[in-house]
């Protein structure tokens, strides 16, 4: 069990990478802090993790929330967790919102522009700023930030404020890396495709929205939680040791591709 022994926490934990991520940090024997947004959302995620396990697991998982755009409330959550845990090993920067308005760099209102960059981006940065001196005083420590696909290829269908922020999040990544290398913390970047989970489910929940992404993918099929879960499960574990300041693309081959045959492409996601 490669994480065995190591206290991770996990932001966005609720949603559907969240739980994958955490479901299989558990099982590779991680101690777990779950942060959400509100107490409910993270309970939510501890009930769900939980729910077929035997009892005394519960031990090892431990909740915590805090609305990512209140530097405050940030600080007492990573306290929270850190005193949860008695200590911390790795973050993984899960959450993530996507405004419905947000769209083209004319149309999307300042508001969700803001807002978007306040949880995406600022919301990591306080995170990572409040656990680092931890890590730093115990000389070790892995942070896997999660990026998208939509960092490196963008698309006609435009959101130009998540798509911004991704990108940010894998300089910002990057910088930190390079930073605290001789620290002994190593900093690096998932980039998911599109993943199916409930949240995503309505854009491929016709057999025309399917096919119009599906000539995109060179694998002709979307990602699942597990799959992502894996590569941040990997860059917590002591088996990434040597591995800092990259990024991580778990996209089908969407980045690498020109143009796909879709000849033979899936009926279904």
């Amino acid at each position: 069990m490669p994480l065995t022994g190591k206290k991770i926490l996990i932001t966005g934990a609720n949603g559907g990478l969240g739980r994958a991520i955490a479901a299989l940090a558990h099982a590779q024997g991680a101690s777990l802090a779950l942060c959400e947004r509100t107490p409910e959302l993270a309970q939510a995620a501890k009930d769900a993790l939980l729910a077929d396990t035997a009892p005394e697991a519960a031990k090892n998982v431990h909740i915590a929330y805090a609305d990512l755009r209140d530097s405050e409330a940030v600080a007492a959550m990573v306290a929270h967790s850190i005193d949860a845990l008695a200590g911390l090993d790795g973050v993984v920067n899960n959450a993530a919102t996507l405004a419905e308005d947000d769209t083209g760099p004319v149309e999307t209102p300042l508001d969700s522009w803001q807002s978007t960059l306040d949880v995406n981006l600022t919301g990591a940065f306080l995170v990572y700023k409040n656990a680092l001196p931890h890590l730093i005083e115990q000389q070790s420590g892995s942070l896997v930030t999660l990026s998208s696909v939509v960092a490196h290829s963008a698309s006609a269908t435009a959101q130009i404020a998540y798509t911004t922020s991704k990108g940010a999040l894998e300089a910002m990544t990057r910088e930190i890396a390079i930073a605290h290398a001789r620290d002994n913390i190593r900093a690096n970047c998932v980039a998911p495709g599109p993943v199916l989970t409930e949240r995503t489910a309505r854009y491929f929940d016709t057999a025309e929205k399917w096919a119009t992404r599906r000539q995109h993918i060179p694998m002709g099929r979307l990602g699942r939680p597990e799959e992502i879960a894996a590569s941040v499960c990997f860059l917590l574990s002591d088996g990434a040791g040597w591995q800092t300041g990259s990024i991580m693309r778990v996209d089908g081959g969407i980045s690498a591709a020109y143009v796909v045959d879709d000849s033979n492409g899936s009926d279904t996601p």
